[in-house]
């Protein structure tokens, strides 16, 4: 099997190499993240340092199946992986021929989530009280307000933009700040803070918040 490699910060490239090698693999190095967009034919798979990667659109091009590595221990990565249909993650924190087990039982059948991360995403958030919500909705500016309403009734990215008369990527970093002001991963879980904690309702009567 023809393996291609992408991780710039030797996460874990250095220590599954060796084990590739061993059992008869041909590990091919990328050097650009654009080179993953690139494997032809020969290459069967791609293994991908999750942080090495900072567009979705990198790994969604890709032609060959991704298998992503991380050394995060949170749940939400495997968030990532499932955006990009990756055959599958594991995290660094397991032995290296575990971690070459998890691989193959990605490509035989995807996906695989590895155990801890899976444990962690399945956890349930904390649940804040009404004044730290109230906090951090305070954070939002009138435009990004104005996105999360329009996340709530389900608008897709191109109707906002239509509607605000701003451009696609304009829209994307306006959800991206709503996400990360509300301490959140993914727009549903934007809609389900909106909803929990009644933004609509902390606004009539907090209206400097608005």
């Amino acid at each position: 099997m023809r393996v291609m490699l992408y991780d710039p910060n030797r996460v874990f490239s250095a220590s599954i190499r060796p084990l590739l090698h061993r059992r008869g693999d041909i590990p091919v190095e990328a050097r650009t993240a654009k080179a993953l967009v690139a494997a032809d034919a020969q290459i069967d798979c791609c293994l991908v340092a999750l942080e090495a990667v900072s567009r979705n659109r990198v790994l969604t091009d890709c032609k060959r199946p991704v298998f992503l590595i991380t050394d995060r221990e949170d749940g939400s990565v495997l968030r990532k992986a499932v955006s990009v249909s990756a055959a599958g993650i594991a995290n660094t924190h397991i032995m290296p021929g575990d971690l070459l087990d998890a691989i193959d039982r990605g490509l035989l059948s995807p996906p695989y989530y590895d155990p801890q991360l899976l444990r962690a995403a399945l956890q349930p958030a904390p649940l804040l009280g009404e004044h730290d919500a109230l906090e951090l909705a305070h954070h939002l500016t009138p435009r990004e307000d104005d996105v999360l309403r329009r996340i709530v009734r389900g608008e897709p990215t191109a109707q906002m933009a239509t509607q605000m008369g701003v451009s696609v990527s304009t829209v994307r970093s306006h959800v991206q700040n709503v996400l990360g002001k509300l301490g959140v991963n993914s727009r549903l879980a934007a809609i389900a803070f909106a909803i929990n904690y009644g933004i609509d309702t902390v606004r009539e009567q907090h209206p400097q918040l608005s």
